[in-house]
């Protein structure tokens, strides 16, 4: 694994992890604006052929 693809999964992981706290705090605007970010990062990641693991970006009940 690239260290630039290492790098994106960390930051598709992080912003994801994130976004699940913002969302289980009912903060609409911090939602908004993570889910932007991770749009972002998957948009990258599929420009680049880098498989995302599946349910990033989906909330905690929504993964199974």
């Amino acid at each position: 694994m690239s260290e630039f693809t290492a790098e994106l999964l960390a930051r598709i992981d992080e912003v994801d992890a994130e976004l699940r706290l913002v969302r289980q705090a009912h903060d609409d605007h911090a939602v908004e604006v993570l889910s932007g970010r991770l749009d972002n990062l998957l948009r990258i990641a599929g420009q680049h052929g880098v498989e995302v693991r599946q349910g990033v970006g989906a909330p905690a009940d929504e993964t199974a």
